[in-house]
This record gives C-alpha cells, sequence and structure tokens, in this order.
C-alpha cells in the first residue's frame, strides 16, 4: 500500500512542488517582503503567508507602477495593501487603503460640492495653489492668498481680500485657488460673476424671485464676487442688491472681491451709475457710493495681482 506522501503527489498537478517552491524563492527575495523580513523578522513566514504575501507583492507592484487613477489594476481600483502586525495571531496581516490618489480625487470631488459657483469656468473653478505660477509679480498676492486660507477660522474670520490687477493677469484662477483650499478645509464657497448675477437678478423680478438670490450671498461662509466693477451699474443694483449685501456680511462673513479696478476707480464706478443725472444728483450718488465702500474697504486686505496678460498666450 502506497503512503499518503505518494498519493498526495500522484493527484497533484505536474511540478507542481517544483513550481510551489520556485514561487516560494520568487516571493521571498521580493524587495517588497525583504523588507518586511528586516522589519518583522519574527513575524513573517514566506511558506505559511504566501497566499497573503502573494496578494500584497502583486497590489505593490501595481502601485509601483500606476498609471493613475482611471488606469488601476489591482482589484479594488484606488486602494494599496499596508501590512499590519496582529498581536493575536503573531504574523502579519494586510489590509486595503485608499491611496493618495484616490483620496485627493474623493477631496476634489467633496470639493466641487461645496464650491457653489455662478457663471464661473470650470478651469477657475478647479484651480489649485499648487498649479499657479508664482512669478515675481505675483508672489505677494499668492503668498498673502495662501496666509488668509491658512488661517480662516469661519467663526471668526470677517476681514476678506480684494485682488485687483489688468485684464488676464489671474486674479479669477487666484480665487479659484483659494475657493478650492477653503472647501479643503470643509468651509462653504460661492463664486459669483458679478456682471452675469446682476444680469439675472434683474431678470428676476418678473418671478419674484428676487429676495431668494439676495439671500443666497449673505449667508454662505465665504463669498468671492468675481469681476466687480465690470458690471453695467444702475442705482437700484448699487443701491437695493449689491448694498444690502455688503451690509450683511460686513464683520461677520468674509468677501473676496477680484477687479480691474482700483478702490479709488470702484468708487468712481459707484457713483457713476447708469440711470445718473449729471450734477444734479452727484452729491447723493457720492454719499452713496461712500456707503458701500464703506462695506466694503475696511473688510478687506488689498492686493495688487500684476504680471503679463496670460490670456494672450492661450
Amino acid at each position: 500500500m502506497k503512503g499518503m506522501g505518494e498519493e498526495i503527489k500522484r493527484i497533484l498537478p505536474d511540478r507542481f512542488l517544483e513550481r510551489k517552491a520556485a514561487l516560494i524563492d520568487q516571493i521571498a527575495t521580493h524587495p517588497e517582503v525583504m523588507r518586511l523580513m528586516t522589519e518583522y523578522p519574527d513575524l513573517v513566514d514566506v511558506k505559511r503567508d504566501l497566499s497573503s504575501l502573494g496578494n500584497h507583492i502583486s497590489c505593490f507592484d501595481h502601485c509601483q507602477s500606476c498609471p493613475g487613477l482611471n488606469g488601476c489594476q489591482n482589484e479594488f481600483p484606488g486602494h494599496s495593501s499596508h501590512e499590519e502586525v496582529s498581536e493575536k495571531q503573531q504574523m502579519l496581516i494586510f489590509r486595503l487603503r485608499k491611496c493618495s490618489k484616490l483620496v485627493s480625487f474623493e477631496k476634489r470631488e467633496l470639493n466641487q460640492k461645496r464650491i457653489k459657483s455662478h457663471n464661473i469656468p470650470a478651469h477657475i473653478v478647479n484651480v489649485s495653489f499648487e498649479e499657479m505660477e508664482h512669478d515675481q509679480h505675483r508672489r505677494l498676492a499668492i503668498a498673502e492668498s495662501m496666509n488668509f486660507c491658512l488661517g480662516f477660522d469661519k467663526n471668526n474670520t470677517y476681514k476678506g481680500l480684494y485682488l485687483y490687477g489688468s485684464m488676464g493677469v489671474g486674479k479669477s484662477r487666484l480665487a479659484g485657488a483659494i475657493a478650492n483650499e477653503l472647501a479643503g478645509m470643509g468651509v462653504d464657497v460661492l463664486m459669483v460673476y458679478v456682471p452675469d448675477y446682476l444680469g439675472e437678478v434683474k431678470d428676476s423680478i418678473s418671478t419674484n424671485d428676487v429676495q431668494a438670490k439676495v439671500d443666497a450671498l449673505k449667508s454662505v461662509d465665504v463669498l468671492i464676487l468675481d469681476d466687480i466693477g465690470a458690471e453695467t451699474l444702475s442705482s437700484w443694483t448699487r443701491d437695493e442688491i449689491m448694498s444690502p449685501i455688503l451690509q450683511s456680511r460686513m464683520e461677520t462673513k468674509s468677501t473676496i472681491y477680484t477687479s480691474n479696478l482700483s478702490m479709488k476707480e470702484l468708487y468712481n464706478h459707484f457713483v457713476n451709475v447708469r440711470d445718473s443725472k449729471g450734477a444734479n444728483d452727484l452729491k447723493q450718488r457720492e454719499l452713496k457710493a461712500t456707503r458701500i465702500m464703506d462695506r466694503i474697504e475696511p473688510f478687506v486686505k488689498v492686493l495688487h495681482v500684476g504680471g503679463r496678460n496670460r490670456r494672450r498666450e492661450v
């Protein structure tokens, strides 16, 4: 009668034991397994842990040559294998964790849910500080914007930023980077292109929806008013729309502005509304402009954004 060992050998696939020995040797000499054996000499047994180590290094190798999240070859895309010590079993166990690329992707997705935008292009809303060119003409503005984000506390930060400069220098992109950074901190941000917003407010008079559009800008944690000063302004939009919004936010919530206009030029913009009556109502218009500037200037840090017109390079 044949022994049990010989019987097992007979029913095993051809050269099974040789192939298993070769596999054990291949796994034992893998750089990742050698690292584990060095760090955990009493917990790694290649023969015992052959299956779990094989799965671990397969995942490890895929991650080492990662083509990106969309091309992930792991069984569970966006996850990498990590060792843990099982004190109870006195061995290593391996668990899957989200990789940095999946974490970044989910963060961006969450950020976009926190960033509400109104007629702002995607390349503005999605930009980050890392993507911006830190040239000498914008370095101070970028640094101050990053400092604003680092020190932001929605319960205590009331002073915002006023980013002004020529067209195409990257003011809106800088505001978009601020929005993304704050969203990553759990802050709700609304970024509004002012000319289009005021046009929609005017159109909403017929649907009795003006107050809802105004209230939306009053309550958000951080409001970004993009391209203020580029709108065609009437006394009604100045006094009944912009002024109440800014009145409700000053001393309570941060507002960030981008503009082609300096503070003095913005004041003149508020004075010279479309429906002015020339010299007849100049003093009244100057008073209204002063009032709205009093809701802006004391509550922002004014930052000039310089440099070349990047739109010309596209």
